[in-house]
């Protein structure tokens, strides 16, 4: 995957990113993400109910799918 899609994907909604080993991250909005060249940091809410960031490598993402928002 490149920056340009993701952000692009990013741009019209919540996102859930799938990586090649299968696991899947969803990603809210851009407040909960920074995109560079190689690298996508992401904001997520741990079980504990603290932050984390998560660093997904663009090379390892297969796919970006649109979630829906909940009503």
């Amino acid at each position: 995957m490149d920056r340009e899609t993701l952000l692009r994907a990013i741009d019209e909604g919540p996102v859930k990113v799938f990586m090649n080993d299968g696991t899947s991250y969803e990603i809210p909005d851009h407040k909960s993400c920074i995109v560079d060249q190689t690298i996508c940091y992401v904001l997520q809410r741990g079980e504990d109910g603290r932050y984390r960031a998560i660093w997904l490598s663009l090379v390892f993402m297969v796919r970006v799918e649109r979630t829906t928002v909940p009503a």
